[in-house]
């Protein structure tokens, strides 16, 4: 069955006839096509800054967590009560020992209320060594990172507790007081771009305090939730990730309890978070696309009723059951096309919004602007083409006598 110009034309004037009603018919379909395209969109975008942060580290980064291998954290993940134990001293030695290992940066919170312009009593502290700044590559905003020929009273601040710890917002040189030690600042980093969805700790709120000095005011050995390492060579790196892992599962008696991984395989819990939030989405959207399609249907048999006298007069001068039918499959086709590419126009104006307003760095997934209006359209053909049957199957004698 062929639809001619001529049907097309006839719809769009039918349908202009109501506009109102005609608009809210569109609505459903509007909704379903902008839901379905924005979901892709934002996540695929949201996928990318996720794989630039970690791309960002380098290829000769790697990250040793406690947990299975089959455990997925992102690189950052600061989630120090998220694994049953904590990694220790020893294996932190048993990666420094690796061959091929060229720099490792343990990273452990403490706790403790800090005071320099202000009191900030829950800060967010990581405990690290000299070797942190060498394998993230963050750059400051003043100011240096601690080095190991410091003497332990040098600290790094994230630009968000800068603000709340000092009135300067480059606070070099000035004291902060924590567990009755003096420390002074050494340097500000810039701010820390998490993606959205991220499950990575806000840096922009850590302080980062030299680990000997850390343990010596804690009193007692560090649990680390994580070691950041680097290879000597990125070409070596996926050797070097194997023997590190080979070395901790032997210093463990042979169990495998360490998750070695290179940053850039590492499979962030963001992924798992925005592939749910990609498929509740999407099934909102397929659901929407067929209450649009039913609001079409609706649509069409109230059209076909108040048309009824139409209908017999058409068919009575020598229409036949497929050109009534034509008819009403092209009216049901210009509404699903007409929201579908309303949709897609919105959806497109959308993710240019959230790009210039918002952190959120959508992406225009081609695959999505063609395939969610075609199951549009075909929705609403599908559920249109019930009340055009019902049309074409009309008699035309009692059809004339309708009122």
């Amino acid at each position: 069955m062929s639809l001619r110009h001529d049907n097309f034309r006839l719809a769009y004037r039918n349908l202009k006839a109501a506009k109102a009603r005609s608009s809210l018919t569109m609505l459903g379909i509007i909704i379903g096509v902008m839901a379905g395209v924005l979901v892709l969109c934002i996540g695929q975008g949201v996928k990318q800054q996720i794989a630039g942060q970690l791309g960002r580290y380098g290829k000769s980064v790697f990250v040793v967590r406690p947990g299975p291998p089959q455990t997925s954290t992102s690189l950052l993940s600061g989630l120090s009560g998220s694994n049953s134990s904590l990694l220790t001293e020893a294996d932190l030695h048993t990666v420094q020992k690796t061959h091929g290992v060229s720099a490792v940066a343990p990273l452990s919170t403490v706790s403790g209320s800090m005071t320099g312009d202000h009191m900030v009593n829950t800060p967010f502290i990581i405990a690290t060594t000299a070797d942190f700044e060498d394998i993230i590559h963050q750059s400051m905003a003043a100011g240096g990172f601690f080095d190991s020929s410091d003497d332990g009273k040098a600290v790094v601040l994230g630009a968000s507790i800068a603000q709340e710890l000092f009135n300067d917002n480059a606070p070099l040189g000035q004291a902060l007081l924590w567990h009755g030690q003096r420390l002074l600042v050494a340097g500000v980093f810039n701010d820390f771009v998490a993606p959205p969805f991220s499950l990575e700790s806000n840096f922009n709120d850590a302080v980062f305090i030299p680990y000997a000095t850390a343990q010596h005011a804690s009193g007692s050995v560090l649990g680390i939730y994580q070691i950041l390492a680097k290879s000597d060579k990125p070409t070596d790196a996926s050797r070097v990730v194997s023997s590190t892992d080979a070395a901790l599962v032997s210093a463990h008696g042979g169990a495998q309890d360490v998750n070695v991984a290179l940053a850039t395989d590492t499979t962030s819990q963001s992924d798992q978070t925005i592939h749910l939030l990609t498929t509740l989405v999407g099934i909102g959207a397929v659901i929407a696309l067929i209450v649009g399609g039913v609001g079409i249907m609706d649509v069409m048999l109230v059209s076909v009723t108040e048309r009824m006298y139409e209908i017999g007069l058409r068919k009575a001068i020598g229409a036949t059951n497929r050109q009534i039918l034509r008819q009403f499959i092209a009216e049901a086709f210009v509404l699903s096309g007409i929201g579908a590419v309303t949709g897609v126009v919105l959806s497109c104006a959308t993710v240019g919004l959230l790009r210039a307003f918002t952190s959120m760095q959508a992406v225009i997934v081609w695959q999505a602007l063609v395939i969610a209006p075609l199951l549009a359209i075909a929705i609403g053909m599908f559920f249109g083409s019930m009340p055009a049957l019902k049309a074409a199957r009309k008699d035309p004698i009692e059809a004339l006598r309708h009122d």
